[in-house]
């Protein structure tokens, strides 16, 4: 039985698309809402710096690196192969390995924003815009929400689970903007363009196969 594209979402998709147009264009003409928007960010995300903060962001931030995500990406793909649904392989390594990687590298090389020019509380080297991490949390954390309502049949682990992932793709790209490595426009770009990519390859991907029951 084949299932109707979600013309809500394809709308949202292109929301977000539109959001991260509008921020990408602010950024490169430097433009006055892109620094009121990080300004803001930086007084209520990055104050007050205290130890206990510190040591909660630090942690939260590792969820959004590279290496965790590929590996749980990996993880995902391994076990999907052996139960031979294709379909779920296909979806993470495309938006975590592609999308994850290459799509961010693209707009990073671009752009070239430089970091935040404060104390940053992690070492972090490259270019700002968008966040990776936050490209990262929506694309990974983000597909796990999917595959789990998709999947998991029992709704109160099925919520428990939705509910966990989405605290980790709020928390993550508030680490960025906490740790000083990122600007909110940063973040808010990577999430929104995540999104974007997300929601469209969930669609597509996922054409022909109805929710299981």
């Amino acid at each position: 039985m084949q299932r109707q594209i979600n013309r809500w979402q394809i709308s949202l998709a292109f929301f977000c698309l539109a959001i991260f147009l509008i921020l990408l264009m602010g950024v490169v003409w430097h433009l006055p809402y892109i620094h009121q928007l990080d300004q803001w960010g930086l007084q209520n995300i990055r104050e007050p710096v205290t130890p206990e903060r510190t040591w909660f962001f630090k942690n939260i931030t590792r969820a959004g690196n590279p290496i965790w995500t590929g590996f749980i990406a990996l993880w995902a793909c391994f076990f999907a192969l052996i139960f031979k649904k294709y379909d779920i392989a296909l979806f993470v390594m495309l938006n975590v390995g592609i999308f994850g990687l290459g799509v961010m590298k693209i707009f990073k090389h671009f752009v070239n924003r430089p970091r935040p020019n404060i104390l940053h509380l992690v070492d972090e080297g490259g270019s700002s815009f968008p966040s990776g991490h936050s490209m990262n949390a929506m694309l990974l954390y983000g597909s796990l929400i999917v595959l789990v309502y998709y999947y998991v049949k029992n709704d109160p682990i099925k919520y428990a689970f939705m509910t966990l992932l989405t605290c980790l793709i709020v928390t993550i790209p508030m680490s960025r903007v906490y740790l000083g490595v990122h600007y909110l426009s940063d973040v808010l770009a990577g999430l929104v363009l995540a999104g974007f990519l997300l929601i469209i390859s969930k669609e597509f991907i996922f054409r022909y196969k109805p929710k299981e029951k």
